[in-house]
C-alpha cells in the first residue's frame, strides 16, 4: 500500500475478506477532520486487488477535495467491494459489507455510489446506521445539478455566452447522473449528444430528442462541452488529442489518467474542470442529511460549485498553471484553515 502512487498519507485502510458469501472489500479513510468521513460504496468486478486498492484509494483522496472545495468540514474515504455478486448471493453480500462498515463506529459513512442502488442502501441501513443519502434531496439529482452549474460556468468562461441555448454538450454516460444531466441540459435548449453501454438507456434518451453516438467514440465528437459521466480515466495520451471540444466538465471521478494528462489538456487549450468540484453535489446531499441543513442550504452549495470553477478557471488562465495545480492550492489553503481552527 505504502508504495502506491496513490497513497497520500490516508488516515486509515480496512480489508475484510468474507470467506462465507464470498465478499472482499476496501475501506480507505483519506482524511477525518475529527469527525466522520464521508464516501460512496462501490461494487464493480475489479481485475486484481492493485487496481481495487488504486481505485480506493483514489477515490478516497479525491472525496477530502471535493468536500474542501464545496466548503463541507467531513473528511474523504471511499469503500469498493471487488466484485459483482450473483443475484442470489447479492442480499448476503450486502448485509457482510453493512457489518463491515459498522464495525468501524462511525467513522465512516457511506451510500450509493457505481453498481450499488438505492435499494442496497435501504437494506444496509437495517443492519448500519452508518448508511447516508436518504435525506432531503437524492443525491444523485443534486450532483446533477452541481455538474449543470459548472458547465453554465464553463461556457460563460469559454465561450462567453451567458446561456446554455444551442451550445453543443456531448454527456458520455446516461445513467442516475449523467441522465438527469442530460434532461437538465434538453430543458435549457442545449443541443445535446449522448453515449451508454445500456442500449435500452441510449434508446430511451434518443427519444427525449438527444443524438445517440457510440459509447467509444463519443469523446471525438465536435462539439462544446464534453461531460464524462462513467467510469474514470477517460482523459489520457490517446484520446486527448481526439478531443475536439473547448471544456471537458462532467461528473466522472478520476478522469484523468495520469496526473500528466492536465498537462495534456492545457496544452491543447482545452479548459478542464476538476471532477471533484463539479461532482461535489452528492457530497453535499450526505453533509445536508448529517448535519441536519435545510435542503435550501444543499441547493445552495451545489449551485455555488459553479462559482468555485470560474475560480479556478481564470486562476488557471493568469497563472499559467493547470486548472488541478490551481484547485489542489486552494483545497490545501482551506485545509491548513480547518487545521488551525
Amino acid at each position: 500500500m505504502f508504495q502506491n502512487a496513490n497513497f497520500d498519507a490516508h488516515h486509515e485502510l480496512h480489508v475484510h475478506d468474507d470467506p462465507e458469501t464470498g465478499l472482499r472489500a476496501l475501506v480507505a479513510i483519506h482524511r477525518d477532520f475529527g469527525r466522520v468521513s464521508l464516501g460512496g460504496c462501490r461494487m464493480l468486478d475489479y481485475a486484481s486487488y492493485d487496481d481495487a486498492l488504486t481505485d480506493v484509494l483514489r477515490l478516497s483522496r479525491g472525496m477530502t477535495y471535493k468536500a474542501l472545495m464545496a466548503g463541507v468540514d467531513y473528511g474523504g474515504a471511499k469503500a469498493v467491494m471487488m466484485s459483482v455478486p450473483a443475484p442470489d448471493r447479492r442480499a448476503a453480500v450486502l448485509e457482510s459489507m453493512a457489518r463491515f462498515v459498522d464495525r468501524l463506529g462511525g467513522r465512516f459513512a457511506t451510500g450509493v455510489d457505481v453498481g450499488m442502488t438505492a435499494d442496497d442502501v435501504a437494506a444496509m441501513k437495517q443492519v448500519t446506521p452508518f448508511m447516508v443519502g436518504t435525506g432531503h434531496v437524492a443525491p444523485d439529482l443534486l450532483t446533477a445539478h452541481g455538474v449543470f452549474s459548472a458547465i453554465e460556468a464553463g461556457v460563460a468562461f469559454a465561450l462567453g455566452k451567458d446561456d446554455l441555448n444551442g451550445v453543443r454538450i456531448a454527456v458520455s454516460g446516461l445513467g442516475k447522473v449523467g441522465g438527469q444531466l442530460a434532461d437538465l441540459l434538453l430543458e435549457a435548449g442545449a443541443d445535446v449528444t449522448g453515449a451508454d453501454v445500456n442500449q435500452e438507456t441510449a434508446r430511451r434518451f434518443g427519444e427525449k430528442g438527444v443524438r445517440i453516438v457510440d459509447s467509444a467514440t463519443i469523446h471525438r465528437e465536435e462539439v462544446d462541452i464534453l461531460a464524462p459521466c462513467a467510469l474514470g480515466g477517460v482523459l489520457n495520451e490517446v484520446t486527448i488529442p481526439e478531443l475536439r471540444c473547448a471544456a471537458v466538465i462532467g461528473a466522472a471521478n478520476n478522469q484523468l489518467l495520469t496526473p500528466e494528462d492536465a498537462t495534456r489538456l492545457k496544452d491543447r487549450g482545452i479548459h478542464f474542470a476538476p471532477d471533484y468540484i463539479c461532482n461535489a453535489g452528492g457530497l453535499i446531499a450526505v453533509a445536508a442529511e448529517l448535519g441536519d441543513e435545510s435542503e435550501a442550504w444543499a441547493w445552495e452549495k451545489a449551485t455555488g460549485l459553479g462559482a468555485t470553477l470560474h475560480d479556478v478557471f481564470e486562476m488557471s488562465r493568469t497563472s499559467g498553471r493547470t486548472t488541478i495545480d490551481c484547485a489542489e492550492g486552494i483545497a490545501m489553503e482551506r485545509l491548513e484553515t480547518i487545521r488551525a481552527a
